[in-house]
């Protein structure tokens, strides 16, 4: 493969991600954007390209871009990855946990590892912004930005059981909402199925990658934040629900939105993993015949 750039696979939860070594790169955003709408030369789509590069002010700064080369918003799943590169090729030797302090999308997070990263827990500051919505097609919904906006949707309104959920057309449900006008920057669409007790499981339309990904780390932060805080509402089923709260992701993968661990803090947890190019790709095969 004719590699335009040094970049490293690697996958959070079952998102993938290349990611780009930018300490002695230099590379401008534009230069990042363009890269990764033409420049990636491989035959499987990734939901993103992650570059890290060096900061005066925190461990490192995270800079994240789209499939479509919009750039700014917040990805959980990314700055996971984010943080495991930074144990791995910042640090040595490597420690068996730490804290990393880091900038995405202009704010500061702050990033607990365990495991010599393999595991990694960011806090972000608890929403303020949640609000309820009805959509055009009648369903009660919540919006809800953290980084990132994103439409919550209990699919409760839309099916009857788990099966009929794995089954949804996603795509054709979700892809009017996500340019909806009351989004001015676009939203991401989150449709959530109420599994056994603490647990949800979610599928998500991400805006930005146009279509449905295995796994959206801000999503699950949303929806766990939506069904503990709006746990009895006529929009959400099942619950009573607290934290912790599981988020089973498309991936099978499990994302912890975690109880508060200091006043206004809410945390997300979950794995970060290097691969090599054919083990991207057969994870990309087989999250596609998840989706299917």
């Amino acid at each position: 493969m004719n590699k335009p750039l040094p970049y490293s696979f690697m996958h959070g939860a079952g998102n993938i991600f290349c990611v780009i070594d930018n300490r002695e790169l230099h590379l401008s955003i534009e230069t990042l954007s363009e890269f990764i709408v033409s420049g990636l030369t491989i035959d499987f789509n990734v939901d993103g390209l992650i570059a890290v590069r060096e900061s005066e002010t925190y461990d490192m700064e995270v800079d994240y871009f789209n499939p479509d080369g919009s750039f700014g918003a917040m990805c959980g799943n990314g700055a996971r990855c984010a943080v495991k590169y930074y144990v791995q090729y910042f640090l040595n030797p490597i420690p068996h946990y730490g804290d990393v302090f880091f900038s995405m999308a202009g704010t500061e997070y702050e990033a607990e590892f365990v495991d010599f990263g393999n595991h990694i827990t960011i806090y972000f500051p608890e929403t303020q912004s949640i609000s309820p919505i009805t959509l055009p097609n009648s369903l009660q919904a919540f919006y809800i930005e953290n980084g990132a906006d994103h439409v919550v949707i209990d699919a409760m309104q839309c099916v009857k059981n788990e099966e009929d959920f794995e089954h949804f057309d996603l795509h054709t449900f979700a892809e009017p909402i996500r340019h909806l006008a009351i989004f001015p920057r676009g939203a991401n669409v989150n449709l959530v199925f109420p599994k056994q007790e603490n647990r949800l499981r979610i599928r998500t339309f991400e805006r930005g990658v146009e279509r449905e990904t295995a796994a959206c780390g801000t999503g699950a932060l949303a929806v766990g934040y939506a069904y503990v805080s709006q746990s009895g509402s006529e929009a959400i089923s099942g619950g009573p629900y607290a934290y912790p709260i599981e988020i089973e992701v498309i991936s099978e993968e499990i994302l912890h939105v975690n109880a508060l661990r200091r006043d206004k803090m809410i945390s997300l947890s979950g794995p970060a993993e290097f691969l090599d190019e054919q083990e991207a790709q057969q994870l990309f095969l087989t999250n596609q015949k998840r989706m299917k």
